[in-house]
């Protein structure tokens, strides 16, 4: 039976009182943290990839559950879990729609991040997409923009960035690209295989996703 993976591009979303971090396996409520299982989380961010499109049963099962032989009934009741922690009635839904008898939509409306504290603040460049809610770290922030100016002023640079899971390095790389405004970049995640995988999966994921965002690239 196949496991789901790891999505290659996770969900970082705000919406309402909500912050949805999909790396971090986190899910806030105006700044505090939520409890939430690990699958009605997985639904959620399965449906947030796709806000405002229908997302059918047999596509939620796939992708929560990994292919493997469950029940209408044990999505219905995921679905069910996840509207009690959001406060969601399925009457009068504010973020998840039901299409009966075809699945679900993820219907809340994206809001913006919350105003960073100026402790953890650095200068967005002109056209800066919004960062995802960001505390401390300046000293890696600053370590990281350094490098980047070595970069830029063109000297190779390499910044190898550790730690334990979960404590935050996605957000804060993802904190750290969003301060330097519309600069490509690639991303390859290496993720755990069952069976034979591609050896440079990594580096042909981030070339892909160099050719996906750049239209004179697609053939």
């Amino acid at each position: 039976m196949a496991r789901p993976q790891p999505h290659p591009n996770p969900v970082l979303l705000c919406f309402v009182e909500f912050e949805l971090d999909e790396s971090n396996a986190c899910l806030l409520r105006n700044g505090e943290a939520v409890a939430l299982a690990p699958t009605p989380f997985t639904l959620l961010c399965v449906l947030a990839r796709q806000p405002g499109s229908l997302v059918t049963k047999d596509a939620l099962l796939d992708a929560v559950w990994g292919h493997r032989f469950v029940s209408d009934s044990v999505l219905k009741t995921a679905i069910s879990d996840l509207r009690k922690v959001l406060g969601d009635d399925p009457r009068q839904p504010r973020y998840i729609e039901t299409v009966s008898r075809r699945g679900y939509r993820f219907i809340a409306a994206p809001s913006p991040a919350p105003s960073m504290p100026p402790a953890s603040a650095t200068v967005p460049a002109a056209g800066a997409h919004p960062s995802p809610p960001f505390i401390g770290r300046t000293d890696e922030i600053s370590r990281l923009q350094r490098a980047w100016e070595r970069a830029d002023g063109g000297q190779r640079a390499v910044v190898w960035l550790a730690g334990e899971p979960g404590i935050g390095k996605t957000t804060l790389i993802e904190h750290f690209l969003a301060s330097l405004g519309g600069i490509a970049c690639a991303r390859g995640h290496c993720v755990e295989h069952y069976g034979t995988g591609e050896p440079y999966l990594p580096v042909l994921e981030a070339l892909a996703d160099l050719c996906r965002s750049d239209p004179p690239c697609r053939r």
